[in-house]
């Protein structure tokens, strides 16, 4: 029986921010993480930002807020940030085919990164928890992240896995670190629980979840509307683009520098003018208030770091301060949201195509971008000015703490799961088909050009091999609280020993359509995920069935018969072995996975209802052109 955890932390890795949440379980409150280094004694936020800075020596320098100090910069190297991007080995391939310089030249840098980054934050939420709650060496703690809905590769989930682990997430004997939500799905339950609107069973909503490279879209029903112990139904895959705040960033530092380049002759007085000011603590508040009253302005003004005499008509400065238009800001937002708009429109067109007896209700907007009052003003106008067909009266809403909804909402769901048996999330849409090779009877009508091969034990019967029986098929819904269940039977001989009850089951996966799904290995779309090596040495060998008892129709030989669960979770499985009804563990670890290389690297193609295409997501670079760059040229200090 699983054991209850003394805390449960929800960590949400973004691509600019990080946030930290925690529950003791002793009371129904979500704490949030506000202390961290480089902020002012009596300064509080709720994220740190994602960067960090090496010193010569290589290790850590700065991290987190103190990136933001610019004392000793040159001496301390440069400020990484917008790594978590670079673990996709697709990212890292079309950085180098775009011709970027400026980025991690392979995963392997941006694991480092991301390791180094992530054990600093596992310390300061060890220091910070147990300030509050005593040590937790000997307590039983669960972290559990989100993960983009971008990412849809089994491979960059494992390589996640192990960068949490060797940041320190779940290396005490009796913590324990896991990929539960994707942060759609941690929004969905953060909003049902914390909204101040009456929700009714059979309500459809549409979370977007817009943060600072990523923006997720999932559909989500009521299946039950109680608050507190709320249960959601996803109603379609959630989907990921590759729109989010820092696209807005390097907008404006674009917009800076054609401003620069008109006047070349003052470059010398204004070097890496754009890049500082699209970094700046004043741009950012100019972004964050954008669209509120206090933000209402014809005309910002942002301070520049030189003489505050200086003046430049040409550019807009005046003692020392650069002016922007109200349009130009807007100008920012305004392809960002129409490109938000328009993933919306297909996340509706889906809804019209598949249940068009239903209707959207709410879009709730959460995460940095989508805290944006611009953005939900905008959203809220577009929709009530040409509403679509699945949502004629959308109420469109901001999460109560966008950028806290992600983390709260992974602790919300796991301590609902704790206390009452059930996750929120009750259900949930199966991204891709997972299947298991096995072998049929040969039925030459049906297994044309198909390998076959004759059974060892029953003369003249032969078998038609490698191939598959989908489990999981593309669409299906998925209970979250349960585990899909394949049977399986492996003959023996007696006598042999034990080390003939290793059996390896090789699990398929595929992004065909359901309808479509191929039969046999043979047939395009079918890539091998794992092998999962099944057992069963410690068990005697008068625990098995014995067959053909009389050996005078074939040879005597024992049927194992032991089931695999697997529990899916949103790009991921995990996998159980049980024997005569019980979960096995013996003296020996009973499951052990080898992934497959080729089919743990598959990704869907773009989904119809708004997925990530080869090129919907911008890369970042770190510094401009004339800034040093660390990767890869055999500087003293970096990763």
């Amino acid at each position: 029986m699983e054991q209850t955890p003394d805390l449960v932390v929800g960590i949400d890795f973004g691509m600019t921010y990080t946030g930290v949440a925690w529950t003791n379980l002793l009371t129904p409150e979500t704490f949030v993480i506000k202390d961290w280094p480089g902020l002012g004694q009596d300064a509080h936020e709720t994220k740190v930002p994602s960067k960090i800075i090496y010193a010569r020596n290589q290790a850590v320098g700065k991290w987190g807020f103190l990136c933001d100090t610019q004392d000793d910069f040159e001496e301390q190297g440069q400020v990484f940030e917008w790594f978590k991007i670079y673990l996709d080995q697709t990212n890292v391939d079309r950085a180098k085919r775009h011709g970027l310089t400026d980025t991690p030249s392979s995963v392997q840098e941006a694991k480092k990164l991301t390791t180094d980054y992530l054990r600093e934050v596992y310390n300061q939420t060890k220091r910070v928890i147990e300030m509050m709650s005593g040590p937790w060496t000997n307590k039983r703690v669960e972290f559990i992240f989100s993960m983009p809905t971008t990412w849809t590769s089994q491979a960059i989930l494992n390589e996640f896995k192990a960068v949490i682990r060797d940041a320190g997430f779940g290396s005490e004997q009796t913590h324990t670190a896991k990929l539960e939500l994707t942060e759609a799905e941690a929004v969905a339950v953060y909003t049902v629980k914390t909204a101040q609107i009456r929700f009714q069973k059979g309500d459809i909503f549409l979370v977007c979840d817009a943060g600072g490279g990523t923006t997720d879209l999932g559909l989500v029903e009521i299946a039950q509307a109680n608050p507190d112990v709320p249960v959601l139904r996803q109603v379609a895959a959630v989907q990921g683009v590759g729109i989010g705040s820092t696209v807005i960033d390097r907008a404006f530092q674009a917009l800076v520098q054609r401003k620069i380049d008109q006047y070349p002759d003052v470059g010398h007085l204004l070097e890496n003018l754009a890049f500082t000011l699209s970094r700046s603590q004043s741009f950012r508040s100019i972004k964050h208030n954008f669209g509120t009253a206090a933000g209402d302005q014809a005309t910002f003004y942002l301070p520049i770091d030189i003489n505050r005499d200086f003046n430049h008509p040409g550019l807009g400065i005046a003692r020392g301060r650069m002016a922007f238009s109200k349009n130009e800001i807007q100008g920012l937002f305004d392809p960002q949201i129409n490109q938000i708009i328009a993933r919306i429109n297909k996340q509706f067109n889906w809804m019209q195509e598949n249940r068009s007896a239903e209707v959207v209700k709410y879009m709730v907007l959460s995460g940095g971008l989508g805290g944006s009052e611009y953005v939900r003003s905008q959203v809220e106008q577009r929709y009530k000015t040409n509403p679509h067909m699945s949502a004629p009266n959308l109420y469109v809403f901001k999460s109560q703490e966008p950028r806290l909804a992600v983390a709260k909402g992974l602790v919300m769901d796991r301590r609902q799961k704790l206390v009452t048996g059930a996750s929120a999330l009750k259900t949930r849409i199966a991204r891709a088909s997972y299947g298991v090779l096995c072998r049929e009877p040969y039925d030459p009508n049906v297994h044309v050009g198909e390998e076959v091969e004759f059974d060892q034990y029953i003369k003249g019967k032969r078998w038609a091999i490698n191939q598959i029986e989908w489990f999981i098929r593309k669409g299906d819904v998925i209970d979250t609280d349960w585990a899909l269940e394949r049977r399986f039977e492996r003959k023996l001989k007696p006598g042999v020993g034990s080390n003939n009850r290793i059996w390896e089951s090789t699990v398929i996966i595929s992004h065909n359509d359901r309808a479509s799904l191929p039969r046999g290995l043979r047939q395009a779309g079918a890539k091998k995920l794992c092998v999962i090596k099944s057992d069963l040495r410690a068990v005697e060998e008068n625990e098995f069935e014995v067959k053909n008892k009389h050996c005078w129709q074939g040879r005597r030989y024992y049927l194992a018969k032991f089931q695999i669960k697997v529990m899916v979770a949103p790009a991921d499985l995990k996998f159980e072995l049980w024997f005569k009804g019980t979960k096995y563990s013996r003296s020996h670890d009973p499951v052990t996975i080898q992934w497959d290389p080729a089919g743990a690297n598959e990704k869907p193609p773009e989904q119809h209802m708004g997925g990530l295409g080869e090129d919907d997501m911008e890369l970042p670079s770190y510094r401009p052109a004339s800034r040093m760059n660390n990767w890869g040229n055999g500087q003293q200090y970096g990763p």
